[in-house]
């Protein structure tokens, strides 16, 4: 199958997808829709791993991380399964993440959640593995914690992006790729993003949708689920932006995640 699109984020195995997961999966790759699925903690890397093994489908992934906002579960018993884990499922985990850093609610400390970070990107060098990466109100010391491990940067996406112009530049000086989102199309809060994602050269973009999360608000009539699907309006968002034509950010952004998941 020709693919148009990989949608780099979906939280495929959260609830809002229980009723009928097997059918979105099957409809986006109807419409050209490559999948990586966001794992978030062990009960989602496990759900992401196990439907993979089970479903087989094929051109969907998975990414095995644990979320900033669960650091708080990161202990030593708990980086030997998570370690022992990627190795028994390393055929279908593209990826480590998500993980990073969040001040914005702080449902982990900043201790915990430094530590966790830190612990997951030397895991990335030790597997060789790229990273998918989130980061809100903690710009510093996110940066901080990369330039310590500075081999896994050119190897590390910053998925949802929404920061300013200068943070932007920052994770680019580093080497990083960055994720963009339906975030870009909400007019109410995209004044940032829209100023960054002019900075950010296409080779370093790729395109997400975050589903459930994150729908196109530009867009009439969509449901408030996210699905994969979107991740059109995403690109004619940044083409609109960038002053280029929608097939010239699908082509570039297919083709960096390809290269960049090893796909």
């Amino acid at each position: 199958m020709d693919l148009k699109y990989i949608d780099i984020g979906i939280n495929l195995m959260g609830k809002q997808f229980a009723s009928d997961r097997d059918k979105v999966v099957e409809e986006s790759l109807e419409k050209g829709v490559g999948l990586i699925i966001t794992g978030t903690d062990m009960r989602s890397n496990k759900d992401a791993a196990s439907y993979l093994k089970a479903k087989r489908p094929e051109n969907v992934w998975c990414t095995c991380g644990l979320h900033p906002h669960n650091a708080d579960r990161w202990n030593p018993d708990y980086k030997r399964d998570f370690t022992e884990f990627i190795r028994k499922n390393k055929e279908n985990i593209v990826a480590l993440g998500e993980a990073g850093l969040d001040y914005d609610r702080m449902f982990s400390t900043k201790d915990n959640q430094q530590k966790c970070f830190s612990d997951i990107l030397e895991l990335a060098v030790e597997m060789d593995l790229p990273l998918f990466l989130h980061e809100r109100d903690a710009g510093r010391d996110f940066i901080k914690l990369m330039k310590e491990h500075p081999s896994v940067c050119s190897r590390s996406v910053v998925h949802c992006f929404t920061g300013s112009k200068d943070m932007a530049r920052q994770y680019l000086q580093l080497g990083c790729y960055i994720g963009i989102t339906g975030w870009i199309c909400d007019d109410r809060r995209n004044h940032d993003a829209v100023e960054a994602v002019k900075l950010i050269p296409m080779e370093r973009l790729m395109i997400e949708t975050d589903a459930p999360y994150l729908t196109p608000r530009n867009i009439k009539g969509l449901s408030s689920r996210n699905v994969p699907w979107n991740i059109a309006y995403v690109a004619q968002k940044i083409a609109e932006i960038k002053k280029t034509d929608t097939e010239e950010v699908r082509r570039i952004t297919l083709q960096n995640t390809k290269k960049f998941f090893g796909l």
